[in-house]
């Protein structure tokens, strides 16, 4: 009898280790969730003219990243990350704050 007790014991013990170690490596994982921005590198001047830019998106900080990125997507599909400190990007980000923004209107032949 004893010989069984110890190994369910010991089978037993296994167990929860595994566990924890599961709950361990879980943890650690949603910890790093820094680690998934967008932008690994991030460029201090605008490597393009301004009519090559097709879009600029502003990601602010989140659950997956903890800093704001900017991203420019240009015409020719490339993109690239510009540092939020730069001062063209600070412009760029006072003047969309700035900008009044209008409810949505709906077309003509839908209003009341």
């Amino acid at each position: 009898m004893t010989t069984t007790t110890t190994m369910t014991t010991t089978t037993m013990t296994t167990r929860v280790l595994m566990l924890l170690a599961v709950f361990v490596w879980v943890a650690q994982a949603q910890r790093s969730g820094s680690q998934r921005c967008l932008c690994r590198k991030i460029s201090n001047k605008l490597r393009s003219q301004a009519t090559e830019v097709e879009d600029i998106q502003i990601h602010p900080p989140g659950n997956s990243c903890d800093r704001m990125e900017f991203v420019v997507s240009l015409k020719n599909g490339l993109q690239y990350c510009l540092d939020p400190k730069m001062k063209l990007v600070q412009k760029m980000l006072r003047s969309f704050m700035n900008k009044p923004t209008s409810p949505p209107q709906l077309p003509e032949q839908l209003r009341l």
